[in-house]
């Protein structure tokens, strides 16, 4: 290498030194704003039907709790009422309502939609005989095979759980719940999970 490709060379390493050190303001994305939100308790998660022949299938909300592993209740199991796929795109919004109440919505199109708040009980930190809640919100990875009837879980709102051995109470566990949830830290643990989902059947 010749003395000017050496300083040619030279010169333009100087300038991406020069160029790395530089920095601008960036604008916000939509992407910020929703961790900004996810933050203070607001969650959304969505089910595309686009690939379902419009008006052909009946969808009805489906609400469990579930504790250390055991279903305790299906708060919609008589509910009589279930809504056709006219819309492309079906939402479960989680939002905090006070400090022991949050609410859950389903929108199933721009009219049609259920709604219904729902507790948050605590959990004794038995270190030191304090209460807490401290809830966590995971979405379930959408399986494309399905059946008639048969729950789709969205997402989950899930309690922390004292953990005796370090003495302290978490909520740590995977991202994304997998089809084997049940087997999970979380549904292992949690004294208080919601599981929010639908089914669907044929009209």
């Amino acid at each position: 290498m010749n003395k000017r490709n050496i300083i040619t060379f030279l010169l333009a390493i100087i300038a991406m030194i020069g160029q790395a050190q530089e920095i601008s303001k960036a604008e916000p994305t939509a992407n910020d704003y929703i961790k900004l939100l996810n933050k203070q308790g607001y969650h959304v998660y969505a089910l595309d039907l686009s690939k379902l022949e419009k008006d052909k299938y009946l969808m009805s909300p489906v609400i469990q709790i579930w504790s250390e592993g055991k279903m305790q209740q299906n708060l919609m199991e008589d509910w009589g009422v279930a809504y056709t796929n006219e819309a492309p795109k079906m939402t479960v919004n989680l939002m905090p309502k006070n400090d022991t109440l949050f609410v859950c919505d389903f929108q199933f199109d721009d009219v049609c939609g259920f709604g219904m708040d729902l507790p948050m009980p605590a959990v004794k930190n038995e270190a030191d005989g304090s209460e807490i809640r401290n809830y966590v919100c995971r979405p379930f990875a959408i399986q494309p095979e399905w059946k008639e009837n048969e729950l789709i879980p969205i997402a989950a709102y899930c309690s922390s759980w004292y953990y005796a051995k370090d003495k302290i109470c978490c909520n740590c566990d995977v991202n994304e719940f997998d089809k084997d949830y049940l087997n999970s830290t979380t549904f292992r643990n949690s004294p208080c999970i919601y599981v929010f989902g639908i089914t669907i059947k044929k009209r």
